[in-house]
This record gives structure tokens, C-alpha cells and sequence, in this order.
């Protein structure tokens, strides 16, 4: 039967790492990391800008399809209009946001 010293020795050998990193190497690593940070931090704005501004350009082409409801001299016609602004704008911005959502998802931002 064994010893639970030499047990607890073996274990925790295991457990350590037997060679220590090279601190050159490890400092080279933390620049290579800190770099990839950066520019995934970069990516993951400008993609949450771009979707903003795409969402903004969707309330704007669905305002502008809501504004010939307010021009127009059939109440049909208007109806017609006024549901085509809704899908418009919120159809739009749904896509957008879905779009922004799998592509980060794909990055791996969240």
C-alpha cells in the first residue's frame, strides 16, 4: 500500500508544471495577445457602428415611404403605404440587428 505522502508527491507533481515558460517568451506572447485584443476589440465596434448606422438608414427609407402616405389623395393608396413603411422600417432593422448578432456570434464577440 502506499504512503499518502508519496501519493500527495506524485499528485502534486502532476499538477505543476514541470518547466517553467521562458519569461522572453511569455512577454512576446502578452504583445502578440494584447495585439489581437486590440484589433478584435476594433472589429467589434465598427461592426455594432456600421449595424447602428444601417438601422438608422432603414427608419429613414421607412419614414420616407411613410411621408407619400401622408401625400397621397386615396385613403387605400395610403393604407398601402403606410403598412409598406412599417415593414420597411422594422423589417429592415430586425434584419440588421439579427445580421449584427450572427456575425459577432461567428467573431466570437459574445
Amino acid at each position: 500500500m502506499l504512503c499518502p505522502s508519496i501519493v500527495f508527491s506524485i499528485l502534486s507533481r502532476a499538477a505543476s508544471p514541470l518547466m517553467p515558460i521562458n519569461k522572453r517568451l511569455y512577454e512576446e506572447m502578452q504583445v502578440k495577445r494584447e495585439a489581437e485584443h486590440i484589433k478584435a476589440e476594433r472589429d467589434r465596434r465598427w461592426a455594432l457602428i456600421r449595424g447602428g448606422l444601417a438601422c438608422l438608414c432603414w427608419a429613414v427609407l421607412g419614414l420616407v415611404v411613410y411621408a407619400f402616405a401622408f401625400h397621397t389623395t386615396d385613403a387605400g393608396m395610403a393604407q398601402i403605404f403606410k403598412w409598406s413603411a412599417y415593414l420597411v422600417t422594422y423589417g429592415g432593422v430586425s434584419f440588421t440587428l439579427l445580421r449584427v448578432y450572427r456575425a459577432g456570434e461567428k467573431r466570437g464577440d459574445w
